[in-house]
């Protein structure tokens, strides 16, 4: 039923001939998911006995943050739900389900340090099965890491490296065990770091981007002209450094910075272990009609990779239109 209504809901927009249309369509969705939250979190708070200055504080974050929460303001980042999962004392399954239907982000990833890590806490008979416990562990375990290992580049299967995880309890047993995996976490998102590297050539080979002379432009220059923010910039250079965790909105921003298409976002997305791009998401939603609406009214209906910033401004257009840039922000201050 959760897929059908999707694809209902895909359908629908693809309809939407003008921004009155796709708003009679996405603020009802927001109305919806807005009071969907509100009730979790109600939920999680009274199971848990939790007023909101314990939240606040088992969370790291300020009581009117807490406050908004309940008024049905969304969290906008994966590790907020992670948070508040702990909070909540879910186990990994019920963390999982958590993150996917609330989050609308992948589960947890055995793949990525900081997933196998919480994963670990979360099984772990001897850690506290609290946020604060996990932040301690990872930073630990990347201390460890920075001290160097001398691991095998052996391949590993993402089943075994999740079932590892899950039958550790001490510390030292899942650090150990780390160290001896640790090529497996820097081929993680290997296909992601090529697939963003490749686009980012064609859109520097573009002619909107070439030099005077009619060399290639620099990522420096490209970045200055289209005006990328410091923190997309940082991710491009974590990505060539093979180090980049990827971050949904920060993988959607530089899709759209890359002047990709809704498949090739989704491509990307796959790569990075994420779900699609969720039209049940109003954010997501709006992108999702921007982009086909950028295509459809380009020359030859295809987004063009040239390096130019024109996909990103309209996205954002559309979102102020949308009256949704406050609720976007975390995708639209990149924008």
């Amino acid at each position: 039923m959760e897929q059908y209504s999707t694809v209902a809901i895909e359908d629908g927009l693809s309809e939407c001939s003008d921004l009155e249309e796709l708003k009679g369509r996405i603020l009802p969705l927001l109305r919806s998911q807005r009071a969907a939250w509100s009730e979790k979190l109600e939920e999680i708070m009274t199971q848990k006995s939790l007023s909101c200055a314990q939240m606040a504080r088992l969370c790291g974050v300020s009581e009117p943050a807490v406050r908004k929460w309940r008024r049905g303001a969304i969290p906008q980042k994966r590790d907020m739900f992670l948070r508040i999962g702990f909070a909540a004392g879910y186990d990994l399954p019920e963390m999982n389900a958590f993150l996917k239907r609330y989050g609308k982000c992948p589960q947890l990833y055995a793949r990525s340090l900081e997933d196998s890590v919480c994963i670990f806490v979360l099984n772990s008979k001897e850690q506290e099965h609290t946020y604060a416990c996990y932040l301690r562990v990872l930073e630990q375990v990347k201390r460890e890491l920075e001290n160097g290992c001398t691991a095998q580049d052996n391949e590993y299967s993402t089943e075994y490296l999740r079932d590892s995880f899950l039958h550790m309890d001490s510390q030292e047993e899942m650090t150990a065990f780390v160290k001896d995996v640790a090529p497996s976490f820097q081929r993680a998102y290997a296909k992601l770091y090529s697939y963003v590297i490749a686009f980012l050539q064609i859109n520097l080979q573009s002619e909107f981007t070439m030099a005077g002379d009619g060399r290639q432009a620099s990522f420096h220059s490209l970045a200055e002209e289209s005006c990328w923010s410091s923190s997309l910039r940082h991710c491009i250079s974590e990505i060539r450094g093979k180090r980049w965790f990827p971050l949904r909105h920060k993988v959607i921003s530089l899709g759209l910075h890359l002047n990709m298409n809704v498949d090739a976002i989704n491509k990307m997305l796959g790569y990075a272990q994420m779900e699609p791009l969720y039209a049940k998401n109003p954010i997501e939603a709006a992108v999702m009609w921007a982009i086909n609406e950028a295509q459809l009214c380009s020359e030859d209906d295809e987004i063009i990779p040239d390096g130019s910033a024109e996909l990103c401004l309209f996205v954002k257009d559309i979102l102020e239109q949308l009256e949704l840039a406050e609720e976007g922000s975390y995708l639209f201050e990149d924008l």
